[in-house]
């Protein structure tokens, strides 16, 4: 354990290389599944040399406490972004069962075109995105028809600022605890093994 906690970044490589799938199905939008698991990799490299270099040095009482505030913060951080990212998928996406009964998440907008307001006026049956979809446009590959391209881009950016924040905070909080392991702990626990 202490030989992997000495290689942090191969630490961190390996907990995203074990989790990265759940990391990147964390409420996956197939139409970001490339960009999520590059951008995962990235951030968690740059996120843990940073905390690593930021860390470096004397520990006394005063940063004891100072780096408790920083995980306790960065534990609040981390689960305000994980609501917000639920919030922005839930608000920016649309599910879509295709012929073989798999879902899949695509990302919509907020603003209907004319051509879909005409459509919704004139088929009251609609009952959701995926109706709307189905019925008046045929697949997913049509939303641009549905909803501006404008609002469907804030809702892109949106998703993705959101997961990366995610990212940054999880991976700066185990990069925090990590660090404070092998600071802390490491000597100990080398004279135990031996």
């Amino acid at each position: 354990m202490i030989i992997l906690l000495k290689y942090r970044a191969l630490f961190i490589g390996l907990l995203f290389g074990l989790f990265g799938g759940a990391l990147t199905k964390l409420l996956a939008i197939d139409e970001l599944a490339f960009y999520y698991t590059a951008l995962a990799s990235i951030i968690a490299i740059v996120v843990n040399l940073m905390v690593s270099f930021m860390l470096k040095g004397k520990w006394n009482t005063h940063v004891k406490y100072s780096v408790k505030a920083v995980c306790i913060f960065l534990f609040l951080a981390l689960i305000i972004a994980l609501y917000s990212h639920t919030n922005y998928f839930l608000r920016g996406t649309f599910p879509y069962r295709d012929f073989e009964d798999q879902v899949s998440y695509y990302i919509k907008g907020n603003e209907y075109t004319p051509i879909a307001k005409k459509f919704i006026e004139e088929n009251p049956y609609i009952q959701s995105d995926e109706d709307l979809i189905r019925e008046g446009f045929g697949s997913p590959d049509e939303k641009d028809k549905v909803w501006t391209q404008t609002s469907i881009n804030s809702n892109w950016m949106k998703l993705l600022t959101s997961y990366s924040l995610v990212i940054m905070f999880f991976v700066a909080l185990v990069s925090v605890l990590l660090e404070i392991l092998i600071s802390k702990y490491g000597k100990s626990t080398k004279k135990i093994m031996y």
